[in-house]
Order: C-alpha cells, then sequence, then structure tokens
C-alpha cells in the first residue's frame, strides 16, 4: 500500500553546507555521507522545536532538509538569517512523498534521492521523497486518514500540536533525532543540561486507546480523579489510539478519564523501541 503526499525541501548547497548546518540542528549532519539520512530537530536559543526534519546529504556539497508542508518557509526563515560569510545558500522546493506501507517496504524501486526506513513499531515502513518520486506500479492506494492512523500507532509525532512549544525531551526521539557526541548547535545547552541531569520535562508525549465508540478530539483534557493530567494533541482516524501530553510526575501506564470514558495512557512506542535497542 502506498500513499503520495508532499514535503517541503530546503536545499542548503555550497561548501560549507554541511559545517554551517552543523551548527543549527541537532543531529550530527556533518558525518552523513552521500545518500544518507537522519531525522534532527531545528530549535529555539530557549530549545523549543521549531520543526522535527529529516537531513539528507544528496552530494559532498549538498543537504536537502525536507519537512511536513507548510513549513519550509518557517525552517529557512530560521536558518537563512544567521548566515554572515559562510558559503552556503538556499532554495526551496515542495516534493512529492511517497509512502509505503508492508512488507518490503524498504525495497521498493522509487527513484528518490531521499529513502529512509521508518522508525515505526507495529509496521514495515519507508518513505521516499523526490522531484519525481511515484508510487510503483500495483501498489494499492491508501489515504491519508489510513497513513495518519499508523502514525498515530507508532506514536511518531507530528509538527503540529504534538510539538508546539515542546522541548526534544518530551517527544520520545532523543535518541533519534538528537546527538550527544557533535559540536555546538542553536539550543544546545538546555538540550544537554536536561539529558545529563536525567531531569523529567514538565510534559511529555504519551499513547492513547479509548473505546471504539468513543468521540475524543484534539484539545479534550485527561483527568486522574478530579486533575487534569494532560490532553489530546492527534486522534487516530481509522483506530481507537490518539497521541497527547501528561504532565510531569504522571506515572505510566495508567487508567485515566475522559469525556467520553476511561483511557488507558501509555508509553509511545516509537519510543520504547529506540529504548530498546540503545539498550542493546
Amino acid at each position: 500500500m502506498a500513499a503520495t503526499l508532499e514535503r517541503d525541501v530546503v536545499i542548503a548547497t555550497g561548501e560549507d553546507a554541511a559545517s554551517y548546518l552543523q551548527t543549527q540542528l541537532t543531529q550530527d549532519v556533518e558525518s552523513l555521507d552521500v545518500g544518507a539520512s537522519a531525522w534532527s530537530f531545528l530549535l529555539t536559543p530557549k530549545a523549543e522545536i521549531v520543526a522535527l526534519l529529516r537531513a539528507t546529504r544528496t552530494a559532498p556539497e549538498e543537504l536537502v532538509l525536507d519537512v511536513d508542508p507548510g513549513l519550509g518557509d518557517v525552517v529557512r526563515e530560521r536558518i537563512d538569517g544567521l548566515l554572515g560569510r559562510t558559503k552556503v545558500s538556499f532554495t526551496s522546493d515542495r516534493w512529492p512523498s511517497v509512502s509505503v506501507i508492508g512488507p518490503g517496504a524498504a525495497e521498493a524501486e522509487i527513484a528518490a534521492p531521499i529513502r529512509t526506513v521508518l522508525n515505526w513499531p507495529r509496521v514495515e515502513a519507508a518513505e521516499f521523497v523526490g522531484p519525481d518520486a511515484a508510487a510503483p506500479d500495483g501498489a494499492g492506494n491508501m489515504s491519508f486518514d489510513t497513513l495518519d492512523s499508523v502514525r498515530v500507532s507508532a506514536g511518531w509525532p507530528s509538527n503540529g500540536t504534538e510539538l508546539e512549544k515542546a522541548t526534544p525531551s518530551m517527544t520520545g526521539l532523543i535518541d533519534l533525532a538528537v546527538s550527544f557526541t557533535k559540536g555546538c548547535y542553536t539550543g544546545q545547552e538546555f538540550v544537554a543540561r536536561v539529558h545529563y541531569r536525567d531531569a523529567a520535562p514538565p510534559r511529555r508525549l504519551v499513547q492513547i486507546g479509548f473505546h471504539p465508540s468513543a468521540t475524543v478530539s484534539v484539545g479534550d483534557e485527561l483527568r486522574l480523579g478530579d486533575e487534569v493530567i494532560g490532553s489530546v494533541t492527534s486522534v487516530a482516524p481509522c483506530q481507537p489510539l490518539a497521541l497527547g501530553w501528561v504532565k510531569r510526575g504522571t506515572e505510566i501506564p495508567l487508567d485515566a478519564h475522559h469525556a467520553s470514558g476511561p483511557v488507558c495512557v501509555g508509553e509511545l512506542p516509537v519510543a520504547m523501541a529506540l529504548a530498546a535497542s540503545r539498550a542493546q
């Protein structure tokens, strides 16, 4: 099954492209080989997330940053105004993005400079992004609702309400999108301090399961007794699952209350998979 959507891209070109982006992104992009990709955060000086994006080295002196539609200008504005005399230039575009779900997804024959096996537990998934990317012949058509349900089932955050005013430690993606061995980058001091002190963030992202007959919407409160402990940030269109925030001190898994009835709150599957991989 395949779904064709779009991704905003910001293309950095020049002899300083990699070294400059190394100072702006949380991931070690300077060490990427041509053809390799890495997920990264772009942060404000206070370590709030501007965007969760993917960086791909497409040539020795070229890197492509791809991000959810509508955020390309935000990303470019953030990094383009800090250049000084750095030898790097930026262009913007929007490329097709083909998401393939199911057995053999990673081996799909799709011509695209960005080819990523997605870190989504419970399902084999891959994404192909490029100016001429197109779904392979014979692939069944998958709706956006189905794809978004797979995302929520995996516990993968979107750049909408999930990451608004969030810091990396709240997302469950620290192990995937942050390097603690590279040099300085915008927001690094706060990220490193929280990490090395093993400090609990003020809120964190969780997965929420509810009864199929319940009606759950973005912004709904989660309660434990009379206390509001969090809220819903996105709902899977095709499954009784959602993502949401819970505040610091909330021990999970737990049974909480929603206006439609009881809900189960648990860790993000993607975060648990990353933690298990780190422990090996």
